[in-house]
Formats: structure tokens, C-alpha cells, sequence
């Protein structure tokens, strides 16, 4: 009987499932103790394949981050930007733009809450490629609803404000309701569009002078 023929496309499912398999295990790890407090003997444990199993998919830190990133941003609420541009007009383009970046936060905070970013290469490399794309959209809507010019101080604000430690700070650290999160960023990028005063100073009520006036004398 002749050997049965070697099904090459199966086997290269079999392995894109099993990578994948590595990666999800890897992210929830993650989420959950942070890049740098993973071991690879941690991933392998947690998707029931052996140590060997996962360098091979896997060599150094730097081929496993992109994947488990991949991962991640598969299962992320998309950033309409579609809906953002067509918003009508700067002020409903803003608040778009801060809804749709806060549900991004809030999904990707048990991970980017670790701050790795700077201590891992791979991980800023990644991260340094969403705030482009994130930049990206910002250029497109104040061009659309400024006009042609140099936009670059305006976008940097802007890419700063809606940044997941700004949200993180107000909303975590002190403890804000979402909703005033969202208020505060979208006053702020319209201000720092030069479109809205983030706070308009109120005119000070008059004096009143401390010595009450006479009664008219009688003559």
C-alpha cells in the first residue's frame, strides 16, 4: 500500500491554530500580570502545550508581542472613523471622536494599565503604531473641518488628551464619572482646536459698598 500523502495543508491549520492558541494564552497572562511578569513556562501552562512548543511559535519576546497584540486588537471595538468624519461639524466630530476612544481605554485597560511601554521595545513599537494611526484620523478631521494647514501643534494636543493615561488618570486615579471624563476631553480638544474656551471665566457680580446709603435729609 502506497504512503498516504502528507496533507501540508492541514498541518499548516493545525500550527496556525496551535500559534494562536499560544498568543491568546499569552494575552490573558498578560492582562493579568503584566509582559514583563510573564514566563514563557507561565504561557505554556496556560494553553497546555510544552515549554519547547512555545519558542518554537514563539523565539524571544519580541515575535510573541505583536501576536498577543493581534489578539487583543481582534476583539477591540473598532474606531469608526467614518462616523467621526461625517460628524457635521468640529464640535459633534470631537464628541465622537472622545466616545469612541474612551471604549477603546476601557476595553484595553487590564493591559495598557501596566505601563510597559517604555521598558518593553516591542510593545512601544506597537503602541507607537496605534498613536500614528490614532494621529492619522485627527489630521484628517481638522483638516475637513479647519481647512488645509499646518496642523501638527493640534493634532499633538489632541493625540495627548485622548491618550489612554489621560483617561486613565482622570477616570482611575481621580476617581471621575465617565461621563465627566468625556465632557472634560471633548471641552479640551475644542479648545485646544482654538474653537471653545475650556472654561469661560464668569464676569464678577458688582460690589456692593459696605456703608449702606443715608435716608435723604428732611429740611
Amino acid at each position: 500500500m502506497p504512503p498516504r500523502a502528507y496533507n501540508s495543508e492541514t498541518r499548516k491549520q493545525q500550527q496556525a491554530g496551535l500559534r494562536a492558541r499560544i498568543a491568546a494564552a499569552a494575552a490573558q497572562l498578560h492582562a493579568e500580570k503584566g509582559v514583563l511578569g510573564t514566563t514563557y513556562s507561565d504561557i505554556a501552562l496556560r494553553a497546555g502545550v510544552s515549554l519547547p512548543t512555545v519558542y518554537n511559535h514563539f523565539p524571544t519576546r519580541d515575535h510573541l508581542i505583536p501576536a498577543c497584540t493581534a489578539h487583543v486588537a481582534s476583539r477591540a471595538p473598532a474606531l469608526p472613523v467614518e462616523l467621526i468624519l461625517s460628524a457635521g461639524n468640529l464640535d459633534s466630530s470631537a464628541a465622537a471622536m472622545v466616545d469612541a476612544v474612551e471604549r477603546l481605554h476601557a476595553y484595553a485597560e487590564p493591559w495598557a494599565s501596566w505601563g510597559e511601554s517604555r521598558l518593553v521595545p516591542a510593545l512601544k513599537e506597537v503602541m507607537d503604531a496605534r498613536r500614528k494611526r490614532l494621529a492619522d484620523v485627527v489630521g484628517q478631521l481638522l483638516e475637513l473641518h479647519l481647512g488645509p494647514g499646518d496642523h501638527r501643534d493640534t493634532i499633538a494636543i489632541w493625540e495627548s488628551l485622548l491618550s489612554f493615561d489621560m483617561w486613565h488618570r482622570l477616570a482611575r486615579d481621580h476617581k471621575m464619572p465617565r461621563a465627566t471624563v468625556r465632557r472634560a476631553l471633548h471641552q479640551l480638544l475644542l479648545a485646544g482646536a482654538g474653537s471653545w474656551p475650556a472654561a469661560s471665566p464668569s464676569r464678577p457680580a458688582p460690589r456692593k459698598s459696605k456703608c449702606s446709603p443715608s435716608p435723604p435729609r428732611s429740611t
